[in-house]
């Protein structure tokens, strides 16, 4: 009875800790504006962003909790020097170079001005680090910490704000006039960009480390609360994303869509609690960033210590991210994603294909096709990095016609068919022989 009390428990901490390392400030701006665009037509826009900011990054974490005894992960298939260089450069993305300093970027724009008002970045940084370090200091706790107490608080701030809007909404879905083809594109695209599909495999380590602390010599169990938690984490994933976007289209009849995102957001929420409306979004904001820095800079922080062999300690690798982090953190939200666009245009593919693969293996792949559809996407992601969108000539404009002309571009998926091709020729080269 204990058992089954204890297992129940462990899900529901772990699952938190997962939806918390998941939702970060960048996926709170998403659904509403979403909403706002498609109006009457929210359904199909939830349905795209659920699937590309839902499922796979679910997936993602699925996929590395069953490779997990493997010790290249996602990437065993692939051979030992691409593993460490490409599981190394999105650790360092989603680490110390993109995600978690535009977490306290984010953070202190949408949340710390709000509240305390002009206040200087690098002030909120290092107050904001201190509390990540001393969250992310212990790898064995981290997510337990992250799932317990500060998970919780999140939930009931977004649980507040998403049941005024639903109960209470500013008015009624509108016809915009955007058809539900366009709009289910439109939160597809939105959902693939939130970069969780790295957020799934970065935070599985730590997941599992504390998960291996819980449930002690017992494998089977250890696998249950992984996939029980990521079961949990996508139902709330699915609850909140569902309830903003609804919200959006709820002021679909009052808001000008040509209105930023953050402001969409803003107008939002300000509309619905009035005077308290910037206040309670001040503080999503900070929960969100900081329960996403804590996850991420864990999940960063234990691999590097491993891939190390101890070299780099787990605590030191945390100091060090955090410093980092706060360095970058300084030149704001926009500079950073700036500087992260052509990279993750580069990588992600590859990220999503690996993490596919692992998925829904069958008999009949080999490393053939890993290898085909991998390096495929990275060619085409290298392609996108360099294309420059709008020149009539040199190799950026080259790239940009080349990109354009591949199926599915439209839709940020240039990279998919050529993977498929390759992934098959792949498959039946290796299929004659070839090992």
């Amino acid at each position: 009875m204990n058992t089954g009390k204890s297992f129940i428990t462990h899900t529901i901490i772990m699952g938190f800790a997962l939806f918390s390392a998941f939702f970060g400030a960048g996926n709170l701006i998403f659904p509403p504006a979403i909403g706002l665009l498609a109006g009457r037509e929210w359904g199909p826009a939830l349905f795209g962003f659920l699937l590309s900011g839902v499922l796979l990054p679910v997936l993602s974490f699925t996929a590395a909790v069953r490779v997990g005894e493997k010790e290249d992960g996602i990437t065993s298939d692939m051979g030992k020097t691409f593993s460490i260089l490409f599981t190394s450069v999105i650790m360092l993305c989603t680490g110390l170079l993109i995600s978690v300093p535009r977490t306290a970027a984010t953070a202190h724009e949408l949340g710390v001005i709000t509240i305390a008002g002009p206040s200087p970045q690098i002030l909120t940084s290092c107050v904001y680090f201190v509390i990540v370090a001393y969250f992310s200091i212990n790898p064995s706790t981290v997510m337990e910490k992250l799932g317990k107490y500060l998970t919780p608080v999140l939930l009931i701030v977004l649980a507040v704000i998403i049941v005024k809007g639903v109960l209470r909404p500013l008015g009624v879905p509108t016809d915009t006039g955007v058809p539900g083809a366009f709009v289910f594109q439109s939160g597809f695209i939105d959902g693939y960009q939130t970069m969780d599909v790295f957020g799934g495999f970065v935070i599985a380590g730590a997941i599992m480390a504390t998960i291996s602390k819980l449930q002690p010599d017992d494998r089977r169990a250890q696998s249950a609360v992984a996939y029980g938690c990521a079961a949990l984490a996508g139902l709330g994933l699915l609850l909140v994303y569902g309830g903003l976007l609804y919200i959006g289209a709820t002021g679909s009849g009052m808001l000008d869509g040509d209105m930023g995102n953050v402001d969409i957001l803003i107008a939002l929420v300000d509309g619905l609690f009035q005077d308290y409306g910037s206040l309670a979004l001040a503080c999503v904001a900070i929960f969100a960033c900081l329960t996403t820095a804590i996850g991420l800079a864990a999940g960063t922080s234990f691999f590097f210590s491993q891939v190390t062999q101890g070299k780099l300690p787990y605590k030191v690798c945390v100091i060090a991210n955090c410093v980092i982090s706060a360095w970058l953190s300084v030149m704001g939200v926009d500079a950073i994603i700036h500087y992260a666009e052509p990279i993750l245009a580069f990588i992600y593919p590859a990220a999503i294909v690996l993490v596919l693969l692992n998925v829904f293996r069958c008999r009949w792949m080999n490393r053939g096709t890993f290898l085909g559809a991998t390096y495929c996407t990275l060619v085409v992601g290298f392609a996108d990095m360099i294309a420059i969108p709008g020149e009539n000539e040199g190799i950026g404009a080259y790239m940009t016609s080349v990109i354009e002309v591949l199926p599915f571009s439209a839709l940020g998926l240039a990279w998919a068919v050529p993977a498929i091709v390759c992934g098959i020729l792949g498959t039946l080269y290796y299929g004659f022989g070839k090992e």
